[in-house]
């Protein structure tokens, strides 16, 4: 799959504004067992270099060199029915991944500026801000229904959009 920073590009998108996701980017078979959602996008944001050096003293070695990048997985991402409003229902679930991608960005920017390099200040940040994620991407489904409350969904697109926007800067 991923090995340092390459990123085999058959099973692993980078999140790209320029690129959105299309049905022939779900690989994976349908979860019987998922009766939710017609259905899923597999996402995760990575810390880079995925091979940090920690010393006896929890600092990262090179640890200006640390940001975080919102992958999406093709062989973990599958789909039942493949409507335009569902596949853009799933690449919001793709876009909230790099909202919070940028905010752990911003976060790590503000900390190696204070030339702080203690592995668990970072790794504090990005457990408190990928639960803030996943608690997001949760709210995001119960609220439009798995992208069937098509009203509903356009306000999220709105306001997910607004909030990469805001964070351009640490994109």
């Amino acid at each position: 799959m991923s090995h340092g920073n390459i990123i085999n590009k058959d099973s692993i998108i980078e999140w790209d504004e320029n690129q959105k996701l299309t049905w022939s980017d779900f690989l994976d078979k349908p979860d019987e067992n998922d009766s939710v959602g017609d259905a899923l996008t597999s996402y995760k944001i990575e810390i880079v270099p995925s091979n940090v050096v920690v010393d006896e003293n929890d600092r990262i070695q090179n640890f200006r060199n640390l940001t975080v990048k919102a992958n999406f997985y093709k062989y973990h991402s599958w789909y039942i029915e493949n409507t335009d409003d569902l596949l853009e229902h799933e690449q919001l679930h793709f876009d909230i991944a790099e909202l919070f991608a940028r905010k752990m960005r911003k976060e790590f920017i503000k900390m190696q500026n204070d030339n702080e390099s203690k592995f668990d200040i970072y790794s504090n940040c990005y457990s408190r801000l990928w639960k803030e994620c996943r608690i997001m991407q949760q709210q995001y489904d119960y609220e439009t229904s798995h992208g069937r409350e098509k009203a509903m969904n356009q306000k999220w697109f709105d306001k997910i959009r607004s909030e990469i926007n805001k964070l351009n800067e640490y994109r």
